[in-house]
């Protein structure tokens, strides 16, 4: 009989792995670490903290969440999307920095502002369906036309606010770069 992956992603689903042991694993590893860096419940005669005490109430904190079933429900459709937005960030701070914008102290600036918008509507669409959350009615039926006009919106911001005439092609990787060192608030 051959390997097939397929059968161990199957019998890993059966079993239960998804619905209690991953969101156990996750909850419990969250909350450990948060009490070992926060040293909430107190610290050991040695300055460390007290790793019995955070085991024994991440222990418990994970066990009672993957009895509530709607949770780690949620946590199953929520964690997906997310990684999915967390892979696309990556892959946008990568070519935003091949055009020479230096990210090394994150975003500030107006960039921020937008990093926090796009954060903000990619967890409302990755909660929106298990919480109960619509779309207005308006932004579904006319979301080409507002797209539309956000990228029309750019355009006339990059084209009003460009500065310089007589620019050239051969300095356009590095004027890229200043764009985006401008939106991150650095110069």
């Amino acid at each position: 009989m051959a390997f097939d992956l397929y059968n161990v992603f199957y019998d890993l689903q059966s079993g239960g792995v998804y619905e209690f042991v991953l969101p156990f694993l996750l909850i419990f590893t969250i909350t450990f670490a948060i009490l070992e860096k926060t040293k909430i419940l107190g610290s050991s005669t040695e300055g460390g903290s007290r790793k019995n005490i955070n085991a024994v109430v991440a222990l418990i904190l994970g066990l009672l969440m993957v009895t509530q079933f709607e949770i780690v429900q949620t946590m199953n459709s929520f964690l997906p999307k997310i990684s999915l937005f967390l892979v696309i960030a990556v892959m946008f701070m990568v070519l935003v920095s091949l055009f020479g914008a230096r990210l090394e102290n994150g975003f500030t600036g107006i960039l921020f502002g937008i990093a926090t918008l796009i954060t903000l509507v990619v967890i409302y669409w990755a909660l929106g369906p298990s919480l109960g959350f619509e779309v207005p009615w308006w932004i579904e039926y006319n979301w080409e036309t507002i797209l539309f006009v956000i990228i029309i919106i750019i355009i006339l911001f990059v084209i009003i606010g460009g500065g310089k005439q007589g620019k050239s092609l051969k300095n356009y990787g590095t004027e890229v770069g200043e764009f985006f060192e401008k939106l991150r608030g650095a110069k």
